[in-house]
């Protein structure tokens, strides 16, 4: 049997995860007098409520080796085979430990893979590995189809405050500050397991506008794609944007999920984001 193995942060959601039986690993977060498991111990509405009381962003931590360690030694104990598919090594240590826990088990079948992404866009390649192992999928074809996806996967992030940025240091308060009073959406993307800052716009409607005309510029094809689609605590934003993609574009389905505890810390309050395949792309 091949079993699937992520860390929390790919924001899938639970009922994927249960059908298709996906092993996935919490990182933690951190305020000042309190740890919780992400996507366990702390509903998305308490968090925001914490987070919005506290004068600095709770920091994150990574899964640790021996966690992994547990995880791989009793799938492989069985005789399974293990595909992991984690968060960018850029953005955390998760891929790391990993590694280490692997290595400390010797000749396994265990493939560890560096998504070079963040949030659903890789659960995306987690959605899909597992569902080709549930198919009866060899380990080779499974691995081959994500490596695929991950060449050509797009990430379009459209954040709506820029109080955490602000409060994790990345804008000084003048620049926070103006943003607000005009209302500036930044647009941001990943390139080579980063971040990057693609474009700013003022308001969500432009923002959307902006997606679409970007969609349409680049002959972006979802009539065959499953596509992602979440959202940090702002649901509705998250459908509207849905309603926009579907009057303009056949998709052949759409995954909805908000985002846990370690990715709306960065993103905010009402963050969007939409995750698809540019097969003309080579960007990573």
């Amino acid at each position: 049997m091949i079993r699937i193995v992520t860390d929390s942060v790919s924001d899938i959601p639970k009922d994927l995860i249960n059908d298709l039986e996906i092993e996935v690993l919490p990182l933690t977060v951190n305020f000042e007098n309190k740890s919780y498991r992400d996507g366990i111990d702390l509903s998305a509405e308490e968090f925001f409520t914490q987070m919005a009381k506290s004068p600095k962003l709770p920091t994150t931590s990574q899964v640790t080796p021996g966690e992994f360690l547990n995880v791989f030694k009793e799938m492989t104990s069985r005789g399974d085979e293990v595909i992991a598919i984690l968060m960018s090594s850029k953005l955390s240590g998760t891929y790391n430990s990993a590694m280490t826990a692997k290595n400390m088990l010797g000749d396994v079948e265990i493939d560890i893979i560096d998504s070079k992404g963040v949030t659903l866009g890789y659960g995306l390649l987690v959605i899909e590995g597992a569902r080709m192992a549930k198919s009866g999928y060899t380990r080779k074809e499974i691995i081959d189809r994500i490596t695929y996806m991950q060449e050509k996967l797009e990430y379009k992030f459209i954040v709506d405050t820029l109080e955490n940025l602000y409060k994790g240091g990345r804008l000084n308060a003048a620049e926070a500050f103006m943003g607000k009073l005009l209302n500036i959406k930044p647009i941001l993307t990943v390139k080579d397991g980063g971040l990057v800052l693609e474009d700013k716009v003022r308001g969500r409607k432009k923002a959307m506008k902006w997606l679409v005309d970007w969609l349409k510029d680049h002959n972006i094809d979802l009539s065959n794609q499953t596509i992602g689609v979440n959202h940090s605590n702002d649901e509705a934003y998250a459908l509207e944007l849905i309603d926009v993609i579907r009057e303009n574009f056949e998709v052949k389905e759409i995954i909805l999920s908000k985002t846990g505890c370690v990715v709306s810390t960065h993103a905010g309050q009402g963050a969007v984001a939409m995750y698809f395949l540019n097969e003309y792309s080579n960007q990573q």
